[in-house]
């Protein structure tokens, strides 16, 4: 069995929105809140449960993690989405790059579905 490498996945919500995640094992949805000494993730609500689940969400930045396909549906409301290869930095979200070397493995799809 081959390596998953995990995804980082950003949500850009614009006003406030529902949308549906479903994806294969436990997600935790984090809020990004800036702060003088940089980029706070708070937890947004309990841990998603494997298989679709809908969640609203208020104005703001969003993320969450995963190491298996996922799928992302915007109920109603505006949502923008980015994704990359997880990076080793920490916060701020979704710079392509990180440090140091990339193991070896598959990464997860992600689609926006509509």
């Amino acid at each position: 069995m081959q390596r998953r490498k995990s995804l980082l996945v950003g949500l850009d919500v614009s006003q406030p929105s529902i949308v549906e995640i479903t994806a294969h094992e436990h997600v935790q949805l984090d809020r990004l809140n800036a702060t003088p000494r940089g980029v706070l993730a708070e937890r947004q609500g309990p841990l998603l449960a494997p298989g679709t689940t809908r969640v609203s969400l208020d104005a703001g930045r969003f993320c969450f993690r995963t190491l298996s396909n996922t799928q992302l549906r915007v109920v109603q409301g505006g949502v923008a989405t980015t994704y990359a290869e997880d990076p080793k930095d920490p916060w701020p979200l979704l710079q392509p790059f990180g440090r140091g070397d990339s193991p070896d493995g598959e990464m997860p799809s992600f689609a926006v579905i509509e």
